[in-house]
C-alpha cells in the first residue's frame, strides 16, 4: 500500500475564509479542476465577513478526475455530478441561507445543472459564470476539433497561470494545425526563458502535460455533448475576462438557456481571472448582487 493510500480523501466540498460567525449568506462555487481550488482564496477575502465561501471541487470525484488520465473517457455524467454536488452541499446544511451560485469554466455547466436537482425553496438567487461556455451544440466540438491550433493558447494560458508567469502563443507553422511538437518546442523555449518551466524541462515531458491537459478538455467536452440541458432556473450573469477561451462577442450560448442574462467583462484571462486583483472584486460584487 502507498503511504499515501492511507489518508482520507480530501472533501467534495470546502471551506475558503474565516468565520466570524453564523455568514448572513454563502457563496458557493463549483470549481472544475485544472488549477488548485486554493485559488479561491483570494475571493474568499474579498467577501465581506458575513459572508462565507464553499467551493465545490469536482476533481475530488474519482469518475471524474481519473477520466483526465485515462484519455478523457469519464464513467459519469453532467447530471451525475451536478447531484453529487447538490447532495454534498444539501448534507452540509449550505442551503440554509440566501446564497449565489458561481461556477469557472465548466464548473459553470455543472453548476447550471446543479439547479436542476433542487426545490424552490433551496435555488440560489443567481449563478454568476466565469467564462463558462453553455451546453448547447454551437458551442460542442467533436474530438477531432479540439486540435493544436485550438488547445496550444489556451495551453499556454493554463501553464502561465499555474507555474507563474507569461506565455505567448507561438504563430502556427507551415506544418499546419496537426502539429503539435512544433509549437510546443516554441513554448518550452519561452518557458525556459522566463522562468515558467524549471532548467531541464524536456519537449517529452511537456508533452505529457499537454496531453494530460488535452485529455481534461476532450472529457469535459464529451459529457458536454452527453447533456442536455434545460432552461435557466435563476438570473444568469456571465463574466467574460479579457482574453476568454472564445473569441466572440456572443455571451458564449448562454441566452439560450436564461431568459435574464447579463454579460460583464473582467482583467485577465480564462485562468488569471481567479486571481487578478480586479477581476476579484468584480467577482465579488457580482456574487452579492442578487438583482431579485
Amino acid at each position: 500500500m502507498r503511504p499515501d493510500a492511507r489518508r482520507p480523501a480530501p472533501p467534495l466540498v470546502r471551506a475558503f475564509g474565516a468565520a466570524s460567525g453564523p455568514p448572513r449568506r454563502r457563496v458557493l462555487v463549483v470549481h472544475p479542476g485544472a488549477l488548485p481550488a486554493g485559488h479561491y482564496a483570494e475571493l474568499a477575502a474579498a467577501l465581506p465577513a458575513d459572508t462565507a465561501l464553499h467551493v465545490v471541487d469536482l476533481e475530488q470525484v474519482p469518475e471524474y478526475f481519473q477520466a483526465a488520465l485515462r484519455g478523457g473517457r469519464a464513467g459519469v455524467t453532467v447530471p451525475e455530478l451536478a447531484r453529487q454536488a447538490a447532495d454534498a452541499l444539501r448534507a452540509q446544511g449550505l442551503f440554509d441561507r440566501p446564497w449565489t451560485l458561481a461556477g469557472w469554466s465548466f464548473g459553470g455547466v455543472v453548476g447550471h445543472a446543479l439547479t436542476a436537482h433542487l426545490a424552490a425553496d433551496e435555488l440560489p438567487r443567481r449563478a454568476v459564470l466565469l467564462d463558462s461556455i453553455a451546453p448547447v451544440p454551437a458551442y460542442t466540438r467533436d474530438d477531432e476539433e479540439v486540435g493544436a491550433d485550438l488547445v496550444v493558447p489556451w495551453f499556454c494560458m493554463y501553464l502561465a497561470a499555474k507555474r507563474g508567469g507569461t506565455l505567448t502563443a507561438p504563430v502556427p507553422g507551415p506544418a499546419g494545425p496537426g502539429d503539435v511538437d512544433g509549437p510546443l518546442t516554441a513554448v518550452l523555449g519561452q518557458a525556459l526563458e522566463h522562468g515558467v518551466l524549471r532548467p531541464g524541462t524536456t519537449l517529452p515531458g511537456l508533452r505529457k502535460v499537454y496531453d494530460a491537459y488535452v485529455d481534461g478538455l476532450l472529457r469535459n467536452n464529451r459529457l458536454v455533448r452527453g447533456f442536455e440541458p434545460g432552461p435557466a432556473r435563476v438570473p444568469v450573469t456571465l463574466l467574460r475576462p479579457e482574453r476568454g477561451l472564445l473569441d466572440t462577442p456572443a455571451p458564449l450560448g448562454w441566452e439560450q438557456l436564461a431568459g435574464d442574462l447579463t454579460v460583464e467583462h473582467t482583467p485577465g484571462d480564462h485562468y488569471t481571472m481567479l486571481r487578478d486583483p480586479v477581476a476579484v472584486k468584480t467577482t465579488a460584487a457580482r456574487v452579492l448582487d442578487s438583482r431579485v
